[in-house]
């Protein structure tokens, strides 16, 4: 495992942070990150947050966080799907737990329940 966690998130002037909510608990990801840090920074592992200026006219919240230089995005459908799991011989369908859905701004928001963040988080510090 890494013993590091970049987090970063391309930064507008004036343009607005990804929207990206847990669908359980109403948390934003940079206040589920702000909570999960000190964990993180307890067990050893060097934590970063960078706002990377981003001079393209596409909107900033619709490109998303990277973790370690994997999308954010990518790493919950990931865990979403790694918890599928099938214990008879009929299985049912596969249904995701992410939505993507458009907010009052009408910006792309990433929502999911908080624990697929979290799996997020640590599946972005696996060694590939």
């Amino acid at each position: 495992m890494k013993q590091i966690l970049s987090v970063t998130w391309p930064y507008v002037p004036g343009g607005e942070i990804p929207c990206v909510l847990c669908s359980d608990t109403g948390l934003t990801f940079p206040d589920l990150f702000s909570s999960i840090r000190p964990l993180l920074e307890r067990d050893g592992i060097l934590v970063s947050w960078k706002e990377i200026p981003h001079a393209s006219s596409q909107d900033p919240g619709d490109t998303g966080f990277m973790l370690n230089g994997r999308s954010l995005e990518d790493l919950v459908r990931e865990a979403d799907r790694a918890q599928f799991l099938c214990h008879s011989s009929k299985c049912q369908p596969f249904h995701s737990s992410v939505e993507i859905t458009r907010n009052d701004k009408g910006m792309r928001c990433l929502t999911a329940p908080e624990i697929l963040f979290r799996k997020a988080i640590l599946a972005s510090m696996e060694e590939r």
